[in-house]
């Protein structure tokens, strides 16, 4: 589309450009939460009503839940239907004065016994696309999210957030391993061609024992960087059974043995969240807020132990009975801060003159002045950190004529827009590179 803008003289001197970078909304924290569920709303003959009971497992979760309050929560082993969705929403989120989660839709296109589920505060976000990408084993999930910020109805276009939700196959032979490498590599090869960047998630139950397994290397190795996840706390080696990782090990809280959970100690690193360059470093209005990825309930102290001995101090008692009693999986969770897209600055101008340009763009910029004679212009491309990434000077601008600039060569991505006449007048404003 064409944005047209009224410019207006300066009521304020403007000397650098980072007087403009600075006039942005407060930062809101997002707590982003991913856990495996256990058969959740699904009894089989050895999860049973008695030993993994719904009811039970809906108070665990509205105690965890509760306490840590995430704003997204993407989920495994979702029992085989939509209701399910609809009663962690009503009966675990939903309660109290909260009415504002939603959930994507649910899916299950192999009618496998369980799925994948995402959960959101729909104050802070909306559901923008859902796209599955069908598996051997069961659905992988990529939904995309658009951030509810602060000034989405005044400038129209807002951060997006998209949550890759796998639930990989288990098992450690050669043709379990080379299962999850197709799955893997069918998310990745969806990515890369329908060109996918920007902020970018992987996450979910990945049943890997270490970071050489080659489903592992297609996440954090490709070759397409837009596409590269970052583990937070870029732990690599043996996660499996290796006491030098007891801190980030995810399965199992239980020892001794049981029909429905398994058993035998926190030994393994299943559970994942990874994300782009985009959020690690803030590229694209979400940031990682560094050191706070954390297995929830994990100490460090129990290598092939249970949750509850010896005496886990890492939460207060009621989360740490709670995680023990939930799920044979820790929820593995991390916060990132919203760095949000830059606010024009059109009320720092009087009305005299318009011009318009294209927004979004592509390759060319096409900026139409408006101006009503001969005047010298100066245009700045800058990124959002304020770095030059273009300039260009036009020491005779004609009244109707229009300045294209090519912008092909830029990487897709929030830039800057400043304009300057000679005569004193500035716009400064943001547009979209795609």
């Amino acid at each position: 589309m064409n944005i047209i803008i009224r410019v207006k003289e300066f009521l304020l001197p403007v000397v650098f450009l980072f007087l403009f970078l600075n006039q942005t909304t407060a930062q809101d924290t997002i707590r982003v939460m991913q856990y495996n569920l256990l058969f959740y709303g699904l009894y089989t003959d050895f999860c049973t009503a008695g030993n993994n009971n719904t009811d039970d497992k809906d108070e665990y979760l509205r105690t965890i839940l509760g306490h840590f309050q995430p704003d997204i929560f993407t989920v495994n082993e979702l029992g085989r239907g939509a209701h399910n969705l609809t009663r962690i929403r009503d009966n675990v989120l939903n309660i109290g004065d909260v009415d504002y989660f939603e959930y994507a839709t649910y899916t299950n296109t192999g009618n496998g016994w369980f799925a994948n589920g995402l959960f959101y505060d729909s104050r802070k976000f909306g559901l923008y696309n859902e796209v599955i990408i069908n598996t051997l084993v069961r659905d992988i999930n990529l939904y995309t999210l658009y951030y509810k910020s602060e000034d989405l109805e005044l400038i129209g276009d807002t951060v997006f957030l998209t949550l890759i939700v796998a639930h990989l196959k288990a098992g450690q032979s050669a043709s379990d391993q080379q299962t999850r490498t197709t799955m893997v590599t069918n998310v990745m090869n969806y990515l890369d061609a329908n060109n996918y960047s920007g902020n970018i998630m992987f996450m979910g139950d990945f049943n890997m024992k270490s970071s050489v397994e080659f489903a592992y290397q297609l996440m954090v190795n490709n070759t397409n960087e837009n596409i590269r996840f970052h583990d937070p706390i870029d732990i690599t080696g043996q996660w499996g059974n290796n006491p030098d990782m007891a801190p980030y090990h995810t399965q199992s809280p239980r020892t001794g043995s049981h029909p429905c959970f398994v058993t035998g100690g926190l030994d393994d690193r299943y559970d994942f969240i990874l994300a782009t360059r985009s959020i690690m470093e803030g590229l694209r209005g979400f940031q990682y807020i560094e050191d706070s990825y954390t297995a929830i309930g994990q100490d460090g102290n129990r290598f092939n132990q249970s949750l509850i001995n010896p005496q886990n101090l890492s939460q207060p008692p009621e989360i740490i009975n709670a995680l023990y009693n939930m799920s044979d999986h820790l929820p593995v969770m991390l916060d990132m801060v919203s760095v949000e897209l830059i606010n024009s600055t059109y009320n720092m101008f009087s009305d005299e003159t318009h011009f318009t340009f294209n927004n979004p763009v592509k390759d060319i910029l096409s900026i139409n002045p408006g101006i009503k004679q001969s005047i010298g212009l100066k245009i700045g491309i800058y990124s959002v950190t304020g770095h030059q990434v273009a300039n260009y000077s036009y020491p005779h601008y004609s009244d109707g004529e229009t300045i294209q600039i090519d912008l092909s060569h830029l990487r897709q991505g929030v830039y800057i827009l400043r304009m300057e006449t000679s005569d004193g007048y500035v716009f400064s404003g943001k547009i979209i590179k795609i």
